[in-house]
């Protein structure tokens, strides 16, 4: 059980690092998984496998805990904060999007959602704004 927000973060980091790794095991050269042989990457997947899986069980019983304190126990973000962590998170989900979704798709949708979090209320102003500085970028 997490009891502080320093395991958590190492939580997380194993998580992290379990990830990486196990994207790493497929570049293990030696042979494959075929006709009843374990290949060399069989048990280095495995492993991290159940490391993934016990680190997010541990995270969801978390979770759910945290879930159940009490009004006065939780924290209190104010509005200003709120707003910062979805701009980080845009700015994130912005950057990992790129690569896989592409410039001209994303940035408008990315430049809506923003323009929308700072406050703009004009639809046309937020569509008409992210096409055109979209547009002229790419030209």
């Amino acid at each position: 059980m997490i009891k502080s927000k320093g395991e958590l973060f190492f939580l997380l980091f194993i998580l992290l690092g379990s990830f990486i790794l196990f994207g790493d095991t497929f570049y293990i050269k030696g042979g494959q998984d075929i006709g009843g042989r374990l290949g060399p990457a069989f048990w280095p997947r495995t492993i991290l496998v159940g490391i993934i899986i016990i680190c997010v069980s541990l995270l969801v019983e978390y979770l759910i805990k945290r879930g159940r304190m009490t009004e006065t126990m939780k924290p209190r973000l104010d509005l200003r904060q709120l707003r910062f962590l979805i701009a980080v998170g845009l700015i994130t989900a912005y950057l990992v999007l790129l690569p896989l979704v592409g410039f001209i798709i994303i940035t408008p949708l990315f430049m809506i959602a923003f323009m929308y979090l700072l406050g703009e209320q004009s639809k046309g102003w937020i569509l008409g704004v992210s096409l055109s500085l979209t547009a002229i970028i790419v030209v």
